[in-house]
């Protein structure tokens, strides 16, 4: 694993537990990272956070701390930080409903309890090397959920720029549905 120089990072940790939360802390320090405000969910409601904006988002997502209403506001604009900041989940719920309930939201990366400097700092090196293009949809803004280039199976369906500005998908819609 290649080292990198975290220092001018800055972080924001979202923890219900203020023993978590210190922890956190500890071992963000210990990586580099001197810029880390830490706060719980109950608080951050109460903060100014125009005055702290963080590079990187780690929230807690547990019975007492719903990171992932968190990460809807961040992603749908409604909390006050850029919606396109790297949201890691912090969660000892990493059941596939919720692993998915986690990717749907916007979720950046996922990490789960119990939590490791070894594992915060893979984290932090996988959004530097394989940083992912954002995605908007109707019903999905976040991080493109795809990790991997698989080759479809049939034709091509996606329009080039080109089409989509000429209405050329519009007419193949018309098309199909005329059929």
């Amino acid at each position: 694993m290649p080292a990198y120089n975290l220092r001018r990072l800055s972080v924001l940790v979202v923890e219900r537990h203020h023993l978590m939360r210190r922890l956190m802390k500890d071992v963000i320090q210990a990586l580099g990272i001197n810029s880390i405000e830490l706060c719980s969910s109950h608080e951050l409601l109460e903060t100014d956070t125009t005055i702290f904006k963080p590079d990187i988002i780690f929230v807690d997502w547990s019975a007492g701390c719903d990171g992932l209403d968190l990460l809807q506001r961040v992603r749908s604009n409604a909390a006050e930080f850029d919606r396109f900041i790297p949201v890691v989940m912090v969660t000892a719920y990493t059941g596939f409903k919720q692993v998915c309930a986690a990717r749907d939201a916007g979720v950046t990366e996922f990490l789960a309890k119990p939590i490791t400097a070894t594992a915060i700092y893979r984290r932090l090196s996988a959004m530097i090397e394989n940083p992912r293009d954002f995605i908007e949809s109707v019903d999905f803004f976040g991080p493109d959920r795809r990790r991997r280039e698989i080759e479809p199976a049939g034709p091509e369906r996606r329009a080039t720029e080109i089409e989509k500005h000429r209405g050329v998908v519009w007419r193949r819609q018309q098309e199909a549905a005329a059929s």
